[in-house]
């Protein structure tokens, strides 16, 4: 769990946990967050509502399985979470990007197949480092996250 300095660094740790697909747990008036990720709570889930691990059950856990489990439980008592944006929205931003970077033709064109593909996200990115915008890429999506978090709080 993580504690943030101030503001802008809590929001910006809330979207980095968001950017990977992670619900993040927080506490507004602590500044504290968590990322839960979803393989972690499938495999641990079940420890972290056990009120305490059993000898046995500490037994058959790695040392850092525990950790893990107690990382768990602290994050799952955080008042509140955000959810990762829906996937419509994220499509939403790649098209905005597109749209505001170079207005020729074939660019829009080799943009607009990746975002109408079944597998838009990593067809996008390719597109996107093909034409050299990367970079501008991953500064849009930061910008567009933390927009994303500031509204979820109600901060904006």
């Amino acid at each position: 769990m993580d504690k943030a300095k101030d503001i802008e660094e809590f929001i910006k740790g809330i979207a980095d946990g968001i950017s990977i697909g992670c619900c993040v747990r927080y506490d507004f008036a602590s500044l504290e967050y968590g990322e839960l990720h979803q393989h972690q709570l499938e495999d641990y889930g079940e420890y972290v509502d056990m009120k305490n691990l059993s000898n046995d059950i500490e037994d058959e856990l790695r040392d850092w399985e525990i950790g893990v489990v107690m990382y768990l439980r602290e994050v799952c008592e955080l008042s509140h979470e955000i959810e990762p944006p829906r996937t419509g929205e994220q499509i939403d931003w790649m098209v905005d990007f597109a749209n505001n970077r170079i207005s020729d033709t074939k660019f829009i064109k080799d943009m607009q197949r990746p975002i109408d593909s079944r597998h838009p996200f990593g067809a996008f990115k390719q597109v996107v480092a093909y034409y050299g915008l990367l970079n501008d890429w991953y500064q849009y999506l930061d910008v567009r996250y933390m927009d994303y978090v500031r509204h979820e709080l109600g901060l904006e």
